[in-house]
């Protein structure tokens, strides 16, 4: 088989700055992911940390503090409420998704609209860069540490976001902010060697904790935290882990516990254990225990002591974030930063169990290519790169032994690059199977290219300012945003999808520009539940006719793009999909890969599942869900229709779909009687076929060019690591 391994496309992911999980009273778990380049991430950690969601960032928007906020108390109660209707409100209200935050270093907070994956509110600080944010306990106020030495307390309550007041001004900036048990106080940390106390109702100090300083130099008090029983524990720049007594404000306990700065702390919720991580690239966890049963609980040894349990270091740069969640169902310490990797860990046993690495390369349509034409489309943040492929010599095949690499005639070639303005943060890009389109998508706008080639091969791309215009203009008639969030073409290149940021799925004619049709689904309007998705998934079949999509509450719908008609919904599962995909050699087959890396096939014209998948619904299969990977696609050699290939980003999966049978009747359906003719024939169940491969890492894309023609578009994580700073080093013995 002829693979071209393509790894001239670099992408480069940024880097980890915060994270944070919904609070506890959430009926579902997120993880919010903000990173340097100010992506937020949204990962579903109930199904092995599945990436839900991204809202797009932008050049110098770096996500430096987020939060989550769920309201779990009603403000405005009618005193001639009776009993019931006051838990029936408090049950309406905690019913209501929780509402993100986030902050880079400018003076503005952003909440974020989780279904359009754009802002929502904003509100300015006034007071300079925000470096920290934090959520009192019943959501309802929100307060920001800023660089001219402030706290800002900001009303959250009841889908709010209004100034309330600022607290009396320190000298530096604020670094780190938390509050304290029954929201009764505040404490900060700051950059002048200091931790405060604050009074919530007057915003004055209580009491004033010093950490030590080396050298006369100011200590930078990263991150503090303050646990049930009104301890503080804060991490310094000098690698200190301190437990402060909140009521005496005298310290309890000190560790040297890094070799550098600590830029995160974290505890449970019952402030018993705690984990931190810096620029040392060490992960600690420390425990509160009680020496005996008659062990002193009062003055400094209030609560138990503290003893460090262990430590690990998964990365290989600095961890600028973590997060805990210790619910049963999640159990998880999550961490992050400059190397790009999220790496999760069970909390309660740490460091005894195994950690969970993330793919870096999440994104789902990084790459499009042109099958004809032998040419790539790759995304970057504010650009897309056109790439011909190279072409080697004959494969010599004769020799059973070794097989020797053909020789390359021509190299990968760059043909051209269209650059956005830099704060436009592409969504998604797609290029047209007869080269002839080029589609590019942001939150605010969707531009169409024309691709010319040149007498002299060059390519040459020119702006459709019609389709924009006609687009925009039909957008404004609805009252609708212009940003979309996938462009796909149809394979006869005479369609573009465009699914807009509302999840409004538009059918344009690429000769008029004109939308022929607009379906709504998503939404709520054309179909039985009212709730609006994000579609996260979107798949048309090789003939055109069918398109498939799929949104983050596992609604997956099927429309017949020839007649421009809603078709049928397939059966919602408990376990959210992560790939929607047509086989390319028969149409009306459709992938739907689940996050726990099972897979079904529908027969979309029959709105059932195919044969083969009815056979097999019963397997589990064992050795894909080991897998710590979600299926990120499928592709189909034209050799061979019913040879599946399922990839992964660190694994690729070949699955045998040829019928196999018991007796007789092997690769048969069995006999059917005169009155079934147009029932589906049935099987006997039969062990599903797969090979499992882990040569490729880490996987953008691929597919079949032709028979026995592959592409595979890699990102190696060593081409990743050489383009990081260096990390930190320490030498453990004397020269």
């Amino acid at each position: 088989m002829e693979v071209h391994r393509c790894r001239f496309i670099e992408y480069q992911p940024a880097a980890i700055n915060a994270l944070d999980f919904t609070p506890s009273t959430c009926k579902q778990s997120r993880l919010a992911v903000g990173r340097a380049n100010g992506n937020i991430e949204i990962w579903d950690p109930m199904h092995r940390f599945r990436l839900e969601k991204t809202i797009p960032g932008g050049q110098d928007l770096s996500v430096e503090s987020l939060v989550w906020a769920h309201q779990s108390v009603v403000i405005d109660q009618d005193e001639d409420d009776d009993p019931e209707d006051r838990a029936k409100e408090l049950q309406r209200q905690l019913d209501q998704p929780p509402r993100l935050f986030s902050t880079g270093l400018n003076p503005f907070i952003i909440e974020w609209d989780l279904t359009s994956l754009t802002a929502k509110k904003s509100v300015d600080s006034n007071g300079g860069a925000i470096w920290c944010l934090a959520v009192n306990s019943n959501g309802t106020q929100l307060a920001a540490g800023c660089e001219d030495g402030c706290i800002r307390l900001f009303n959250i309550a009841d889908d709010s976001l209004e100034y309330i007041r600022r607290f009396d001004p320190q000298k530096g900036r604020i670094l780190s902010v938390a509050w304290g048990p029954n929201d009764e106080y505040i404490v900060s940390g700051g950059s002048d060697s200091a931790l405060r106390k604050w009074d919530v109702a007057t915003g004055r100090v209580i009491q004033r904790m010093t950490v030590d300083k080396l050298r006369k130099v100011a200590t930078l008090v990263w991150s503090v935290v303050v646990t049930a029983n009104n301890t503080i524990i804060s991490g310094d720049s000098l690698g200190n882990l301190m437990f402060w007594d909140a009521e005496q404000g005298t310290m309890k306990q000190s560790f040297r516990a890094h070799g550098a700065d600590i830029l995160s702390v974290v505890a449970s919720k019952d402030g018993r254990l705690v984990f931190s991580a810096g620029v040392d690239r060490k992960l600690n966890a420390f425990r509160c225990v009680q020496q005996n049963k008659h062990s002193d609980t009062s003055g400094s040894n209030k609560g138990g002591n503290w003893v460090n349990m262990g430590s690990r270091r998964y990365h290989s740069h600095d961890i600028r974030a973590l997060a805990l969640d210790e619910r049963p169902a999640i159990n998880s310490i999550v961490s992050g930063g400059v190397d790009l990797e999220l790496i999760s860990s069970p909390a309660l046993e740490f460091p005894k169990l195994i950690q969970n690495r993330l793919p870096p390369f999440p994104q789902k349509y990084l790459a499009s290519v042109s099958k004809s034409r032998r040419l790539i489309l790759s995304m970057d943040f504010n650009s897309v790169s056109l790439w011909r492929l190279g072409r080697a010599g004959q494969l010599d095949m004769s020799s059973t032994r070794s097989v020797t690499i053909p020789e390359m005639l021509e190299p990968h070639q760059l043909e051209l690059q269209v650059k956005l303005k830099p704060e436009c943060n592409i969504t998604s890009s797609a290029l047209s199977e007869d080269a002839q389109w080029i589609a590019v998508s942001d939150v605010e706008n969707v531009r169409l290219f024309k691709l010319h080639e040149t007498e002299s091969k060059e390519f040459v791309a020119k702006k459709e300012r019609a389709f924009q215009q006609s687009l925009q203009r039909y957008l404004a008639d609805k009252g609708a945003a212009a940003g979309a969030h996938h462009v796909v073409f149809t394979p006869g290149s005479d369609k573009l999808i465009v699914v807009t940021s509302e999840s409004r799925i538009l059918i344009v004619d690429l000769t008029s520009f004109e939308v022929l049709h607009e379906f709504e689904h998503h939404r709520g309007v054309d179909g039985d539940d009212a709730q609006v998705g994000t579609v996260i998934s979107v798949a048309v079949s090789a003939d055109g006719q069918w398109l498939a999509t799929g949104d983050d509450l596992n609604r997956m719908c099927v429309f017949n793009l020839d007649t421009l008609k809603h078709h049928f919904n397939l059966p919602q599962t408990s376990t959210p999909h992560t790939t929607l995909s047509f086989h390319d050699l028969r149409s009306n087959d459709l992938f739907v890969g689940l996050a726990s890396n099972e897979f079904y096939i529908y027969d979309v014209e029959r709105k059932r599942l195919n044969n083969w998948s009815k056979q097999h619904q019963d397997q589990t299969n064992s050795r894909l869900r080991k897998e710590r990977d979600r299926i990120r696609g499928v592709m189909y050699n034209p050799a061979d229709a019913n040879c599946m290939i399922i990839y992964g980003s660190t694994y690729i999966c070949m699955v045998d779909m040829h019928d196999r049978q018991k007796g007789k009747s092997e690769g048969k359906a069995l006999k059917r009687k005169a009155d079934q003719e147009d029932k589906a024939p049935t099987y006997e169940s039969a062990a599903m076929t797969l090979w499992i491969s882990g040569k490729y890492q880490h996987i953008l894309h691929c597919d079949f060019l032709s028979t026995n023609c592959m592409v595979m578009i890699e990102r190696t994580k060593f081409s990743v690591l050489e383009k990081l700073p260096p990390s930190y080093y320490k030498p453990q013995f004397a020269s």
